[in-house]
């Protein structure tokens, strides 16, 4: 098909409130979470509370994808580095008060509870204890709540099971794909002048001033844009 007479169209899915379990395909990494963050922040006006234990927040490129510096205000991030500081952040993240949040970023859930200082009995204990204050944080405020995980096996199970939608995020010749357990099409796809689509740091700063836009939210002119050497 040549994709070179259409209308450029860029969609990301619309979340609901309570947990979305993303896999994303690996050479994609973690650009299709930052991306889902970024729009419902464009969609709210509070913040985004992220809480990594993959080793995959990069302040630089939430810096780089932004499309007005203003929205990294309102980005708040906190990196588990064992099993028992991931329990003990995202217990805090669901026993304090937070102010009007827009979004709740999981990554990496499982990981952690893999290490050998963890018991598998407890370990598997420790992540449902994390889920069920994931799923708190997403009730109580009515907001999504974005999952990911290292892996895909039986010891995350009860993230699936606790997920009310599940995403897997494909690379395609046209781009970026989201579908959902089902099957069905949620599509991020924009196509260039010449049809085609590269998945690069470009793209995603593309999709995003688009999608702010579309929220009718603040973007930076290209005149005072950072320069991506």
């Amino acid at each position: 098909m040549n994709t070179s007479r259409q209308q450029p169209r860029v969609e990301l899915p619309e979340l609901d409130a309570g947990l979305t379990l993303v896999d994303i395909d690996s050479d994609l990494g973690v650009t299709p979470v930052q991306s889902l963050l970024f729009d419902c922040v464009f969609a709210g006006t509070g913040g985004a509370y992220w809480v990594d234990a993959a080793g995959t927040v990069q302040t630089t490129r939430l810096r780089e994808l932004a499309p007005d510096r203003r929205y990294l205000d309102r980005i708040h991030v906190a990196r588990g580095f064992t099993a028992y500081q991931q329990t003990s952040l995202l217990d805090r993240l669901a026993g304090e008060h937070v102010t009007n949040p827009s979004v709740v970023v999981a990554t990496g859930i499982d990981r952690l509870y893999r290490d050998s200082d963890v018991s598998t009995p407890h370990a598997q204990e420790l992540l449902v204890r994390s889920i069920a204050a994931l799923a708190r944080v997403g009730r109580v405020h009515d907001v999504p709540v974005i999952v990911t995980r290292s892996r895909d096996d039986e010891f995350t199970e009860p993230v699936v099971n606790a997920a009310k939608t599940q995403l897997h995020c494909r690379d395609t010749q046209f781009g970026p794909r989201f579908t959902d357990a089902a099957g069905d099409v949620d599509a991020l796809v924009y196509h260039l002048a010449d049809g085609w689509v590269q998945t690069t740091l470009a793209y995603w700063q593309e999709v995003l001033a688009h999608r702010a836009q579309m929220h009718d939210a603040p973007v930076v002119s290209e005149e005072t844009a950072p320069q991506i050497s």
